[in-house]
């Protein structure tokens, strides 16, 4: 039999639980609907940044120009050389705190320079080590639901 505190518990664990539609991707002209949450970096609550949610991504990328409007600092940070699918960039990583599904936690992200795409990459060591990640692709949904540690 379940004691009453956990069910409550249960309930808290439901409000956690955050539905996001999937979406088409800023300036992809084909419009598909994918896995695209609005982030916000550091304090810049009115800056959202949309960002493809991407198993097979392993870092969280974004272009450079949000670290430069949060005043994050990078220039005491090595950039490192990746390739993103064809491109190559420069990824200054830096802890950084994030938002994105009424949740809020710190991570590494690679602020990128050049970033050739309107958008960002939530990848698997800074999105999916935090949250438990259900891609409802047949209703065109994302499930984000946090971890506890």
């Amino acid at each position: 039999m379940e004691s009453s505190w956990q069910a409550d518990r249960r309930r808290v664990d439901a409000l956690d639980i955050v539905i996001v539609p999937y979406t088409g991707l800023p300036g992809d002209g084909d419009g598909w609907p994918r896995p695209v949450v609005d982030l916000v970096v550091a304090d810049m609550e009115d800056v959202l940044v949309p960002c493809l949610v991407d198993s097979g991504a392993l870092h969280t990328l974004l272009p450079r120009w949000v670290a430069e409007a949060g005043g994050i600092e990078l220039n005491s940070v090595k950039p490192k050389k990746l390739a993103v699918a064809t491109r190559q960039t420069r990824a200054s990583f830096v802890t950084t705190v994030l938002t994105a599904a009424q949740h809020t936690w710190e991570a590494d992200v690679g602020f990128c320079d050049p970033w050739p795409y309107s958008w960002g990459l939530l990848g698997q060591l800074s999105l999916f080590r935090f949250f438990t990640i259900s891609f409802r692709a047949a209703d065109f949904e994302l499930q984000l639901e946090p971890i506890d540690r």
